[in-house]
């Protein structure tokens, strides 16, 4: 999967601001598992209390769900 080409400038745009940079290539298997772990990183990140878990979970729901389709 190209994440450039791929997703949606929306999805890209998200990625970028948690710091992953999306470069014009074929990310592996590998590569997009570590991405997935980089989301999940800075979803967990947040806090729980005042409710920001929630909503980075249904910010970044569509892109995870993309990667893992992506990873088969």
């Amino acid at each position: 999967m190209n994440l450039k080409t791929e997703l949606s400038t929306k999805h890209q745009i998200l990625l970028n601001e948690i710091g992953f940079k999306v470069e014009d290539k074929e990310y592996s298997f590998e590569e997009l598992k570590l991405c997935e772990a980089f989301i999940t990183s800075h979803i967990m990140s947040k806090s729980s209390k005042n409710g920001d878990i929630a909503k980075e979970l249904s910010k970044y729901t569509d892109l995870v769900n993309i990667l893992l389709v992506n990873q088969k």
